[in-house]
């Protein structure tokens, strides 16, 4: 499958769960394999401020006609033991 640049840029994104990203506003091709390496989404409106997201292009999950759909962010919280008396502890 093929795709043009200008029907990437400007394409919506969202993510698995269906949360909207925002809009492609660039990508990067890496010039030796001419495959795409990443996405800029810009969020919204007032994202005129804010540095876009950049998403990976192994986190595309499927491009359709009218979105790009990519995996949910995952934030993981690091669990560190701690001895108290004689007992182990999970500090969050």
């Amino acid at each position: 499958m093929s795709i043009k640049a200008k029907e990437i840029i400007n394409k919506r994104v969202i993510n698995r769960s269906g949360c909207y990203l925002g809009r492609v506003i660039d990508f990067d091709i890496n010039a030796l394999t001419q495959v795409i390496i990443r996405y800029y989404v810009q969020g919204n409106l007032l994202g005129f401020f804010k540095s876009p997201l950049i998403i990976n292009a192994s986190q595309v999950i499927k491009i359709e006609k009218d979105r790009i759909i990519v995996e949910d962010a995952i934030i993981r919280k690091r669990v560190i033991k701690k001895k108290t008396g004689s007992s182990m502890e999970y500090a969050k």
